[in-house]
């Protein structure tokens, strides 16, 4: 991502770069800079009319007179609080001096009164959130920002995808991490036509996020740990091979981090994960090779459970399955694995009542609202499995809907 750190990870470097990026490159994109006509001004006896306030902060703004500018749009702010525009500029003006409390009190304003755009301001208030380590704020206004569209600006859809997909990797959602860091990818490939892999790869702290995601490393690529640094970069070199949708030469790295690194954690389900495409026993061999190095690791067994579901070896699937959920009894996945080969068992009570943890832990899944529908049509429950289809169905339009845009 080519880009400097404050705290904990580094921002892209146009936000380090300076109040005339942000506000020039950003907020005139989102906002004209002439005033609307209705904007009326005050009789107070010669006090400054919300007009001539915005106005002064614009000129001050446009001067590069910060403090200046700051105080007129606070002002202009206190005097009419449903002014959006006013509450973006000041929120990047504070983001750009590093007040990030003061950044996030404008962005909260901003979301709040912003009826037409609210998503950049999300993305905004995510990144400040970050900045002031609150990451579950940070995340969740991230996400949100993503749904309602980040706009167009290239470089700060970029480094929201980014913060998004580090943050979920933190917060133990690899699969999604890689989603979303595709796409920075993905992105990156798309504005260097003339060498897009090499561009892509040439961004060490996207690979360094690729391979904490691959590896499903709980960590911020600036807490990665030094001692596996080497075999991070490596795995985020592959894993980007992956994203480029250049499988020979992934496979062929992955393949050498295997001999390279056959005793780290991480590396074998890497391996596995990248096998199933192609090769399904083979894929098999590595998730259990990865379970004899690291016998707590869930993540391997669920991969298992899955295969022998798809194989109908529904017995050994799901002693898989079982052993996942006892070690991960907050992955819904475990549960959704669990229920499956539980009602291809003939035991549908004990399918409906994994499928029921697995909304409880994942209700915005559609999948699995799915899977918990067959179960309760197949026990005889044909109301409820009524509704948990209806809530498939809303569920697949939104994400459609999110996926389109």
């Amino acid at each position: 991502m080519c880009a400097n750190r404050s705290n904990h990870v580094r921002d892209k470097d146009w936000l380090e770069r300076g109040v005339l990026f942000l506000v020039f490159g950003l907020a005139l994109l989102y906002w004209p800079s002439i005033l609307p006509a209705e904007f009326q001004r005050t009789e107070n006896g010669g006090a400054e009319s919300f007009e001539q306030l915005a106005d002064g902060a614009s000129a001050a703004l446009a001067a590069n007179r910060i403090p200046e500018a700051i105080h007129l749009y606070q002002r202009a702010t206190a005097v009419r609080p449903s002014w959006s525009e006013g509450w973006w500029y000041l929120g990047t003006l504070f983001f750009d001096s590093s007040q990030f409390s003061s950044a996030r009190a404008a962005f909260e304003h901003f979301v709040s009164v912003e009826r037409k755009q609210p998503g950049p301001g999300l993305g905004m208030l995510g990144l400040t959130e970050f900045r002031l380590n609150e990451y579950r704020n940070a995340l969740t206004a991230l996400e949100r920002g993503r749904e309602l569209g980040l706009g167009d600006n290239a470089d700060f859809v970029q480094t929201a995808l980014y913060h998004d997909g580090i943050l979920n990797n933190f917060f133990g959602k690899p699969e999604i991490a890689l989603v979303r860091l595709t796409l920075v990818a993905n992105r990156i490939a798309a504005t260097h036509p003339e060498g897009s892999k090499d561009a892509v790869l040439a961004d060490t702290e996207l690979l360094d996020a690729l391979g904490l995601a691959a590896l499903r490393i709980r960590k911020l690529p600036s807490e990665a740990p030094a001692e596996r640094s080497g075999l991070i970069r490596r795995a985020g070199h592959a894993q980007a091979l992956i994203a480029l949708q250049d499988r020979v030469a992934a496979g062929a790295e992955l393949k050498q981090l295997v001999a390279a690194y056959p005793s780290e954690s991480g590396v074998h389900y890497f391996y596995g994960v990248y096998l199933l495409k192609e090769d399904h026993s083979s894929a098999i061999e590595e998730f259990r090779r990865e379970i004899a190095v690291s016998p707590k690791h869930a993540a391997a067994r669920i991969q298992l459970a899955l295969e022998f579901l798809s194989s109908a070896d529904y017995k050994q699937g799901l002693k898989y399955a079982q052993e996942a959920v006892a070690l991960a009894p907050d992955d819904f996945v475990a549960h959704v694995a669990c229920g499956k080969l539980w009602l291809q068992l003939g035991n549908s009570d004990r399918a409906v009542g994994e499928l029921q943890t697995a909304v409880r832990l994942s209700p915005g899944s559609p999948d699995v609202h799915f899977a918990l529908s067959r179960a309760l049509s197949t026990a005889g429950r044909s109301r409820e499995a009524a509704q948990q289809r209806t809530e498939f169905e809303r569920l697949k339009a939104l994400a459609g809907a999110a996926d389109h845009d």
